[in-house]
């Protein structure tokens, strides 16, 4: 059975795009809207990284095995993955955010500096933790094996 979508991503990253705004209009504080929109975008780049690996990873998984199906573990354990996936994704964009908005004072916080190395890292760190997540969902039995 097909389970129903399930926006609530969607719902938190409008009502924090939303709280943002009014920061913004009421408080004369000085963000783009580009960083007003920073969890909308997170959460869009973050679902469309998650379809990207997972359309990836069943690929491989799903060679070879014509007459048996791709084996989808139930739970909530790798889920873990997710969450941190999304954190380092933030942490991306509003990276990115900063390298093309320019200089600007960062309080002393160095994971918003905009710098390439944390640019970079926080990428890969997205990128790998969703293999971690599709590795944990879908049973090792069916992965592409080599033979020699």
């Amino acid at each position: 059975m097909a389970q129903p979508l399930q926006p609530a991503g969607f719902y938190w990253s409008g009502f924090l795009c939303l709280v943002l705004a009014v920061f913004k209009l009421t408080m004369e504080a000085h963000w783009s809207w580009w960083r007003v929109l920073l969890p909308f975008w997170a959460v869009l780049g973050h679902n469309i990284l998650y379809i990207t690996v997972g359309f990836v990873w069943l690929s491989f998984a799903d060679d070879g095995t014509a007459e048996e199906e791709v084996t989808i573990r139930q739970g909530h354990g790798a889920y873990r993955y997710q969450l941190a996936a999304l954190v380092c994704f933030v942490i991306f964009a509003d990276n990115v955010l900063r390298r093309i908005e320019g200089p600007a004072e960062t309080v002393g916080f160095w994971l918003s500096s905009g710098r390439w190395e944390l640019i970079l890292v926080s990428g890969m760190l997205s990128v790998l933790l969703q293999l971690l997540f599709w590795s944990e969902t879908v049973a090792p039995r069916n992965r592409r094996t080599h033979r020699g």
